[in-house]
């Protein structure tokens, strides 16, 4: 069962900078957890002439704000968008638990709400862990016409969960219940100066994340996006990767592109790191004008 709950009155929608752009608060989710975001529509939409929509999905450890920028963008160029943050994250309820691809579908489900977007003509874009929960969730919605792949982690093998079940357990198991990152710490794979970066990084942009260790090695198994990409054949997809990347190394993730039916395409920029899809660029300029592109074309 989803609820959701749209502040629509006057005082609720906002101008922004990109002029036009309608900015509406929402909160949805299902299972009893509430997911916080905002829906953004072009000045064009409307019940007559309703627009294309796209979910951004943010990576682990940040929030819908590491996602706004490109929203406006595309907001901007006539689709309208939704970002929200996953369970877990930010100002939302619940866990990170294995389960945000859940938190897709629901927000997907969000969207279609609006009589002024097109259910016809919908996509997904993800970043990092973002990326995989779009991937697994785009089986879940409905006929999907494209889906962006930002700095996508490798799929977690059998062999890896099984080999390493101590190391993977242990992870905030002496910290309680569940860990809060700053505040309790750096993500247990960082070591050193990543690790003071990363917290710092956190700190400065306002993002906390809430994790169960345990129920989210628990669902490792269902996360196969091999499973979805060998059957999505008519939605257009998009893998972007930076061969810098040392978070989700290329020559590994890469693999998924490989594993993915047609219509697919990659684009690689040389250097680069795992938020680079995200900042200003020619990359960031490339992959959100794929989007326009592919949503709008008849």
């Amino acid at each position: 069962m989803i609820f959701f709950d749209l502040f629509r009155k006057e005082k609720g929608i906002e101008k922004t900078r990109m002029a036009g752009i309608r900015e509406i608060p929402v909160i949805f989710g299902s299972n009893g957890i509430a997911l916080k975001g905002k829906v953004l529509l072009p000045k064009e939409a409307s019940v007559k002439n309703p627009v294309p929509g796209a979910v951004l999905c943010h990576g682990f450890g940040s929030g819908y704000r590491a996602m706004e920028s490109s929203a406006r963008i595309i907001t901007s160029q006539g689709i309208a968008t939704i970002i929200f943050d996953f369970r877990g994250h930010g100002s939302s309820e619940g866990l990170v638990d294995g389960k945000m691809p859940q938190d897709v579908a629901d927000a997907w489900e969000t969207l279609t709400q609006f009589p002024e977007v097109d259910n016809e003509r919908m996509g997904l874009v993800g970043h990092s862990l973002g990326a995989m929960s779009a991937i697994l969730a785009a089986r879940q919605v409905y006929n999907p016409k494209m889906l962006v792949s930002l700095s996508c982690p490798p799929e977690l093998s059998p062999e890896l969960v099984n080999e390493e079940p101590e190391t993977l357990g242990r992870w905030g198991q002496d910290k309680g219940t569940f860990v809060e990152y700053p505040r309790q710490g750096a993500f247990p794979w960082l070591k050193g100066i990543a690790a003071l970066l990363c917290r710092a990084w956190m700190y400065l942009g306002g993002f906390r994340v809430r994790v169960d260790w345990e129920r989210f090695i628990a669902n490792l198994p269902q996360l196969k996006m091999s499973d979805v990409l060998e059957k999505l054949d008519r939605c257009s997809k998009l893998f972007v990767f930076c061969d810098g990347d040392t978070v989700t190394p290329y020559n590994k993730s890469s693999l998924l592109y490989e594993i993915a039916c047609e219509p697919k395409q990659i684009l690689l920029m040389r250097g680069g790191v795992h938020t680079t899809p995200l900042l200003p660029g020619t990359l960031r300029s490339q992959w959100t004008g794929w989007v326009v592109r592919t949503l709008l074309e008849d």
